[in-house]
């Protein structure tokens, strides 16, 4: 073997152009199949953060160039205006928390792709109807909804930032995340599916290195970017067969009474500490039961919804035990809780299309939620005064 022929400098040149040709293919394929097929942004929406796993990278925007139907400000909201902390004089600011239903997310593969754009988001109507309605105030309504968020997150998010905003009530818009769960060997703290990193971090392996090369890659190139959101979504789909969340434990009162005894150690105390919080630091509270398109009378379904019906078991039988065990928890801190699902049940919506997918909501879906919110916001909002 002439290895001297084999690396010669023609062999080379032709070597190198062949990589950067496959690189530039590659990163062309990127970005196109992110922007034309996924409707993605080739620049990543996600970091790091120490407080609650995930948060998002302020300025973050997504869209057609036309319009963007995501907009991050520079505080990391979803919101198309900055926010200062110093709270302005005659200001009621409230802040909406929750997952990718607050947040007001689009909808992708395999249902048919809607956006959501800023002004068609649950704060958005609400801010609107708030500022009808109280127009000697100023009324801000901060969505600080994260697309996956737990409630326990919500807890390192109020502590870590929100509180030094000065608000006067936080909304808290959960459910499908974390409260339909009955595994009662599943630790929602130190198993839920996004702590996939920690190996990573604890144990380094080669993979290990190539994942975080990928994943500083990602912010300059869009290959890297649709590799790593499918390697940290196909990781956190791994992470779930590891621990399931929910059994089947026989019938319906079986599941029932596995759920209630572990319901106390997950999501209901991540709920009573976050109420706990905001009551010592004399801030008003709002919780709602999200709603879920399996927990809609399917006689009010539009076409478009009966078209992507899927069934969800276990938030079908535990939709009434999780709704009383909310009661429970938020009259002890006198806070209100609001089934949002009673009104998307309004025979007044019938055949009107409510949801894009399983659980997010068409912009009528949002404006539907925030007129369920707007007589109990009046109340706090009065009472601030």
């Amino acid at each position: 073997m002439n290895l001297k022929k084999i690396f010669s400098k023609g062999n080379l040149m032709y070597a190198l152009f062949l990589f950067v040709f496959l690189v530039i293919c590659l990163e062309i394929f990127g970005r196109v199949y992110l922007s034309v097929i996924l409707h993605k942004s080739s620049k990543p929406k996600f970091q790091f953060s120490y407080t609650r796993i995930y948060e998002h990278i302020p300025g973050f925007r997504e869209g057609d160039g036309k319009r963007d139907w995501i907009v991050i400000n520079h505080q990391g909201f979803r919101r198309t205006e900055d926010v200062s902390k110093e709270k302005p004089a005659n200001t009621v600011r409230i802040f909406l928390l929750g997952g990718s239903a607050a947040h007001g997310i689009s909808s992708a593969a395999p249902y048919p792709i809607v956006h959501i754009y800023p002004d068609e988001t649950i704060d958005a109507w609400l801010e609107k109807d708030l500022k009808a309605k109280f127009p000697e105030s100023k009324m801000e309504v901060i969505n600080a909804a994260v697309t996956g968020y737990m409630v326990f997150q919500h807890t390192g998010y109020i502590l870590s930032e929100l509180l030094d905003y000065d608000p006067d009530i936080m909304i808290f818009f959960d459910g499908v995340n974390d409260h339909y769960f009955n595994d009662t060997t599943y630790n929602y703290y130190l198993q839920n599916r996004y702590q996939f990193w920690k190996p990573r971090l604890q144990q380094p392996t080669f993979g290990g290195m190539t994942t975080y090369f990928m994943h500083w890659l990602s912010k300059y190139s869009g290959f890297a970017r649709g590799y790593m959101a499918w390697k940290l979504n196909r990781d956190a789909q791994k992470n779930d067969a590891k621990r399931t969340v929910n059994n089947m434990y026989g019938g319906s009162a079986e599941i029932i009474e596995s759920h209630k005894k572990i319901a106390p150690k997950q999501f209901l105390r991540a709920v009573e500490t976050n109420l706990s919080i905001l009551r010592n630091h004399g801030v008003k509270a709002l919780v709602c039961l999200q709603p879920m398109l399996v927990l809609r009378d399917s006689s009010l379904y539009s076409p478009q919804e009966k078209s992507f019906y899927a069934d969800n078991l276990f938030a079908r039988i535990l939709y009434p035990t999780v709704l009383d065990e909310l009661k429970d928890v938020t009259s002890r801190h006198e806070v209100l809780v609001l089934d949002i699902n009673a009104e998307f049940n309004n025979p007044e919506y019938k055949h009107q299309q409510l949801f894009i997918d399983y659980c997010h909501l068409t912009p009528l879906g949002g404006a539907v939620a925030a007129k369920a919110m707007l007589p109990a916001l009046d109340s706090l909002i009065q009472n601030l005064k």
